[in-house]
Protein backbone atom coordinates (compact mmCIF):
# COMPACT_ATOMS: atom_id res chain seq x y z
CA UNK A 1 0.00 0.00 0.00
CA UNK A 2 1.51 3.53 -0.93
CA UNK A 3 0.31 7.10 -0.31
CA UNK A 4 -0.24 9.30 2.36
CA UNK A 5 -2.36 7.50 5.25
CA UNK A 6 -5.23 8.64 6.52
CA UNK A 7 -4.99 10.93 9.58
CA UNK A 8 -6.43 10.02 12.91
CA UNK A 9 -9.39 12.43 14.27
CA UNK A 10 -8.99 15.22 16.62
CA UNK A 11 -11.57 15.78 18.69
CA UNK A 12 -13.15 18.48 16.84
CA UNK A 13 -12.57 16.76 13.42
CA UNK A 14 -14.52 13.54 15.04
CA UNK A 15 -17.45 16.32 15.97
CA UNK A 16 -17.60 17.08 11.97
CA UNK A 17 -17.40 13.59 11.26
CA UNK A 18 -20.48 12.78 13.24
CA UNK A 19 -22.19 15.64 11.58
CA UNK A 20 -21.49 13.87 7.97
CA UNK A 21 -22.28 10.27 9.04
CA UNK A 22 -25.44 11.46 10.26
CA UNK A 23 -26.75 11.99 6.61
CA UNK A 24 -25.46 8.85 5.03
CA UNK A 25 -27.48 6.22 4.18
CA UNK A 26 -24.72 3.23 5.06
CA UNK A 27 -21.01 3.47 7.18
CA UNK A 28 -18.88 0.90 6.84
CA UNK A 29 -16.60 0.20 10.55
CA UNK A 30 -14.41 -2.00 11.42
CA UNK A 31 -12.15 -2.10 14.74
CA UNK A 32 -8.85 -3.18 16.03
CA UNK A 33 -7.77 -4.49 19.08
CA UNK A 34 -4.67 -5.37 21.30
CA UNK A 35 -5.93 -8.77 22.22
CA UNK A 36 -2.91 -10.49 21.14
CA UNK A 37 -0.40 -8.52 23.41
CA UNK A 38 -2.79 -7.31 26.58
CA UNK A 39 -4.41 -9.20 29.45
CA UNK A 40 -7.37 -7.06 29.47
CA UNK A 41 -8.35 -6.38 25.47
CA UNK A 42 -10.00 -2.73 24.59
CA UNK A 43 -10.75 -1.51 21.38
CA UNK A 44 -7.37 0.64 20.13
CA UNK A 45 -8.30 2.14 16.76
CA UNK A 46 -12.35 2.51 15.13
CA UNK A 47 -12.23 2.75 11.29
CA UNK A 48 -15.48 4.56 9.50
CA UNK A 49 -15.69 4.46 5.86
CA UNK A 50 -17.58 6.09 3.56
CA UNK A 51 -17.70 6.58 -0.47
CA UNK A 52 -14.04 7.28 -1.32
CA UNK A 53 -13.10 8.13 1.97
CA UNK A 54 -11.95 6.65 5.20
CA UNK A 55 -11.87 7.66 8.65
CA UNK A 56 -9.92 6.73 12.05
CA UNK A 57 -10.84 7.26 15.46
CA UNK A 58 -8.16 6.86 18.32
CA UNK A 59 -9.87 5.87 21.23
CA UNK A 60 -6.91 5.45 23.38
CA UNK A 61 -6.69 9.93 22.61
CA UNK A 62 -10.27 10.94 21.97
CA UNK A 63 -13.77 9.33 23.49
CA UNK A 64 -15.55 8.10 20.72
CA UNK A 65 -18.92 8.01 22.31
CA UNK A 66 -20.21 11.04 19.74
CA UNK A 67 -21.11 8.27 17.50
CA UNK A 68 -22.96 6.29 19.98
CA UNK A 69 -26.36 8.06 18.05
CA UNK A 70 -25.00 7.45 14.35
CA UNK A 71 -24.63 3.78 15.22
CA UNK A 72 -28.06 3.46 17.26
CA UNK A 73 -30.29 4.94 14.49
CA UNK A 74 -31.73 2.83 12.55
CA UNK A 75 -31.72 5.26 9.83
CA UNK A 76 -28.64 4.21 8.26
CA UNK A 77 -27.27 0.35 7.63
CA UNK A 78 -24.01 -0.36 9.23
CA UNK A 79 -21.74 -2.56 7.70
CA UNK A 80 -19.51 -4.90 8.72
CA UNK A 81 -17.46 -7.95 8.12
CA UNK A 82 -17.04 -10.83 10.54
CA UNK A 83 -18.43 -8.05 12.75
CA UNK A 84 -19.17 -10.50 15.87
CA UNK A 85 -15.99 -9.23 17.15
CA UNK A 86 -16.49 -4.88 16.57
CA UNK A 87 -19.95 -5.26 18.19
CA UNK A 88 -19.19 -7.05 21.19
CA UNK A 89 -15.88 -5.08 21.89
CA UNK A 90 -17.57 -1.70 21.11
CA UNK A 91 -20.85 -2.43 23.38
CA UNK A 92 -18.07 -3.43 26.12
CA UNK A 93 -16.08 -0.29 26.08
CA UNK A 94 -18.09 2.20 24.81
CA UNK A 95 -21.85 0.98 25.31
CA UNK A 96 -22.79 1.66 22.21
CA UNK A 97 -25.93 -0.22 20.40
CA UNK A 98 -26.26 -1.11 17.02
CA UNK A 99 -29.46 0.03 14.69
CA UNK A 100 -29.43 -1.89 11.26
CA UNK A 101 -26.81 -3.84 10.39
CA UNK A 102 -25.51 -5.62 7.42
CA UNK A 103 -22.22 -8.12 7.67
CA UNK A 104 -20.32 -9.05 4.87
CA UNK A 105 -19.48 -12.43 6.06
CA UNK A 106 -22.86 -13.31 7.38
CA UNK A 107 -24.15 -12.30 3.27
CA UNK A 108 -21.40 -14.69 1.94
CA UNK A 109 -22.21 -17.16 4.44
CA UNK A 110 -25.88 -17.41 3.64
CA UNK A 111 -25.29 -17.37 -0.20
CA UNK A 112 -22.93 -20.28 0.15
CA UNK A 113 -19.47 -18.87 -1.01
CA UNK A 114 -16.51 -20.77 -1.15
CA UNK A 115 -14.77 -17.43 0.12
CA UNK A 116 -15.61 -16.04 3.18
CA UNK A 117 -12.53 -14.09 4.88
CA UNK A 118 -12.48 -10.14 3.75
CA UNK A 119 -9.17 -10.50 1.16
CA UNK A 120 -10.37 -13.38 -0.15
CA UNK A 121 -14.26 -12.04 -0.83
CA UNK A 122 -13.02 -8.49 -1.72
CA UNK A 123 -10.31 -10.34 -4.97
CA UNK A 124 -13.08 -12.63 -6.16
CA UNK A 125 -15.63 -9.78 -6.01
CA UNK A 126 -13.95 -6.94 -7.04
CA UNK A 127 -10.58 -7.95 -8.36
CA UNK A 128 -9.34 -5.58 -5.74
CA UNK A 129 -6.42 -6.80 -2.76
CA UNK A 130 -5.41 -6.12 0.21
CA UNK A 131 -2.87 -6.65 2.35
CA UNK A 132 -3.40 -8.58 5.75
CA UNK A 133 0.45 -8.01 7.41
CA UNK A 134 -0.69 -5.84 10.23
CA UNK A 135 -3.60 -8.14 11.73
CA UNK A 136 -1.44 -9.00 14.75
CA UNK A 137 -0.03 -5.41 15.20
CA UNK A 138 0.53 -4.48 18.74
CA UNK A 139 -2.38 -1.93 18.22
CA UNK A 140 -2.44 -0.63 21.60
CA UNK A 141 1.38 1.17 20.74
CA UNK A 142 1.50 4.47 20.01
CA UNK A 143 2.33 5.76 17.95
CA UNK A 144 0.56 4.03 15.11
CA UNK A 145 2.65 3.63 11.97
CA UNK A 146 2.00 4.93 8.76
CA UNK A 147 1.66 1.31 7.38
CA UNK A 148 -0.81 0.21 10.38
CA UNK A 149 -3.45 3.41 9.63
CA UNK A 150 -2.64 2.18 5.86
CA UNK A 151 -3.69 -1.46 6.49
CA UNK A 152 -6.18 -0.54 8.96
CA UNK A 153 -8.25 1.95 6.41
CA UNK A 154 -8.17 -0.73 3.71
CA UNK A 155 -10.53 -2.73 5.68
CA UNK A 156 -13.07 -0.04 5.17
CA UNK A 157 -12.32 1.26 1.81
CA UNK A 158 -14.53 -1.32 -0.45
CA UNK A 159 -16.64 -2.58 2.34
CA UNK A 160 -19.81 -0.56 0.87
CA UNK A 161 -19.64 -1.52 -2.46
CA UNK A 162 -18.78 -5.27 -1.68
CA UNK A 163 -22.12 -5.09 0.74
CA UNK A 164 -23.84 -3.57 -2.44
CA UNK A 165 -23.19 -6.35 -4.63
CA UNK A 166 -23.70 -9.02 -1.97
CA UNK A 167 -27.63 -7.42 -1.42
CA UNK A 168 -28.42 -7.91 -4.62
CA UNK A 169 -27.30 -11.07 -4.77
CA UNK A 170 -29.25 -12.22 -1.50
CA UNK A 171 -32.52 -10.57 -2.93
CA UNK A 172 -31.80 -12.11 -6.69
CA UNK A 173 -31.59 -15.40 -4.78
CA UNK A 174 -34.42 -15.02 -2.33
CA UNK A 175 -32.15 -14.92 0.68
CA UNK A 176 -32.85 -11.76 2.47
CA UNK A 177 -35.33 -12.86 4.88
CA UNK A 178 -32.63 -15.38 6.20
CA UNK A 179 -29.83 -13.17 5.91
CA UNK A 180 -31.57 -10.50 8.12
CA UNK A 181 -32.56 -12.33 10.29
CA UNK A 182 -29.11 -13.15 11.14
CA UNK A 183 -28.14 -9.29 11.02
CA UNK A 184 -30.32 -9.15 13.32
CA UNK A 185 -29.05 -11.45 15.72
CA UNK A 186 -25.73 -9.47 15.15
CA UNK A 187 -27.06 -6.32 16.62
CA UNK A 188 -27.49 -8.14 20.03
CA UNK A 189 -24.48 -9.87 20.57
CA UNK A 190 -22.66 -8.58 23.98
CA UNK A 191 -18.97 -9.79 25.38
CA UNK A 192 -18.21 -12.59 27.08
CA UNK A 193 -17.25 -11.88 30.49
CA UNK A 194 -13.22 -13.16 30.67
CA UNK A 195 -13.39 -16.25 33.13
CA UNK A 196 -10.45 -18.02 34.22
CA UNK A 197 -10.51 -21.55 34.95
CA UNK A 198 -8.09 -22.84 37.26
CA UNK A 199 -8.90 -26.84 35.90
CA UNK A 200 -8.54 -25.45 32.13
CA UNK A 201 -4.63 -27.12 32.10
CA UNK A 202 -6.71 -30.62 32.26
CA UNK A 203 -7.69 -29.35 28.39
CA UNK A 204 -3.95 -29.81 26.74
CA UNK A 205 -3.35 -32.40 24.76
CA UNK A 206 -0.27 -34.05 26.91
CA UNK A 207 -1.99 -33.53 30.38
CA UNK A 208 -3.83 -37.18 30.48
CA UNK A 209 -0.23 -38.52 30.00
CA UNK A 210 1.08 -36.90 33.18
CA UNK A 211 1.79 -38.40 36.76
CA UNK A 212 -0.02 -37.45 39.59
CA UNK A 213 3.28 -35.41 40.75
CA UNK A 214 3.68 -33.66 37.28
CA UNK A 215 -0.09 -33.15 36.79
CA UNK A 216 0.16 -31.24 40.55
CA UNK A 217 2.92 -29.06 39.11
CA UNK A 218 1.26 -28.11 35.71
CA UNK A 219 -1.61 -26.90 37.67
CA UNK A 220 0.19 -25.12 39.89
CA UNK A 221 1.91 -23.39 37.18
CA UNK A 222 -1.10 -23.21 35.08
CA UNK A 223 -2.47 -20.54 37.54
CA UNK A 224 0.89 -18.75 38.32
CA UNK A 225 1.35 -17.89 34.93
CA UNK A 226 -2.57 -16.44 34.58
CA UNK A 227 -1.59 -14.69 38.00
CA UNK A 228 1.15 -13.29 36.22
CA UNK A 229 -0.19 -12.41 32.48
CA UNK A 230 -2.70 -10.57 35.15
CA UNK A 231 -0.26 -8.68 36.83
CA UNK A 232 1.71 -7.63 33.72
CA UNK A 233 -1.04 -6.69 31.41
CA UNK A 234 0.15 -9.81 29.03
CA UNK A 235 -2.09 -12.51 27.30
CA UNK A 236 -1.15 -15.76 29.27
CA UNK A 237 0.57 -17.51 25.90
CA UNK A 238 2.99 -14.73 25.75
CA UNK A 239 4.49 -15.32 29.41
CA UNK A 240 4.57 -19.13 28.65
CA UNK A 241 3.36 -21.12 26.34
CA UNK A 242 1.61 -24.25 27.26
CA UNK A 243 3.86 -26.87 25.34
CA UNK A 244 6.91 -25.13 27.74
CA UNK A 245 4.44 -25.85 30.60
CA UNK A 246 3.72 -29.63 29.88
CA UNK A 247 7.99 -29.76 29.46
CA UNK A 248 8.88 -27.60 33.07
CA UNK A 249 6.20 -30.08 34.65
CA UNK A 250 7.29 -33.10 32.88
CA UNK A 251 11.04 -32.33 34.30
CA UNK A 252 10.11 -31.33 37.70
CA UNK A 253 13.17 -28.83 37.95
CA UNK A 254 15.23 -28.67 41.12
CA UNK A 255 15.73 -25.79 41.39
CA UNK A 256 16.42 -22.33 39.10
CA UNK A 257 19.22 -23.52 37.26
CA UNK A 258 16.90 -26.71 36.30
CA UNK A 259 14.51 -24.22 35.17
CA UNK A 260 16.64 -22.15 32.74
CA UNK A 261 17.92 -25.39 31.35
CA UNK A 262 14.25 -25.44 29.65
CA UNK A 263 14.32 -24.20 26.21
CA UNK A 264 11.58 -21.37 26.25
CA UNK A 265 11.51 -20.27 29.68
CA UNK A 266 12.34 -16.87 29.92
CA UNK A 267 14.64 -15.11 33.00
CA UNK A 268 10.94 -13.07 33.43
CA UNK A 269 9.55 -16.58 33.93
CA UNK A 270 12.30 -17.61 36.44
CA UNK A 271 12.58 -14.58 38.54
CA UNK A 272 8.65 -14.17 38.69
CA UNK A 273 7.80 -17.51 39.64
CA UNK A 274 10.79 -19.57 39.64
CA UNK A 275 10.38 -20.28 43.54
CA UNK A 276 7.04 -21.10 43.64
CA UNK A 277 7.52 -24.03 40.66
CA UNK A 278 10.74 -25.21 41.83
CA UNK A 279 9.56 -25.87 45.11
CA UNK A 280 7.82 -29.28 45.91
CA UNK A 281 4.64 -29.22 48.17
CA UNK A 282 2.77 -32.68 48.99
CA UNK A 283 1.59 -33.93 46.12
CA UNK A 284 -2.04 -32.55 44.85
CA UNK A 285 -4.75 -34.55 44.03
CA UNK A 286 -5.76 -33.77 40.56
CA UNK A 287 -7.00 -37.08 40.32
Amino acid sequence: MTGAPPTLCDASALAALVQRLAGAPAIALDTEGNSFHAYTERVCLIQIGLPGEEFLVDPLAVDPRPLAPILADPARRLLFHGGDFDVRSLRRDFGFSFGRVFDTMIAAQVLGLPELGLAGLLRTRLGVRIEKGEQRSDWGRRPLSAQQLRYAAADVRFLGKLADGLDAELTARGKQGEAARRFEGLRHVVAREKRFDAEGWRRLREAPSLGPDEAGLLRRIWVAREELARALDRPPFKVIGERVMVEIARRRPRDAEDLRRIPGVSELFVRRLGAAIVAQPPREDVG
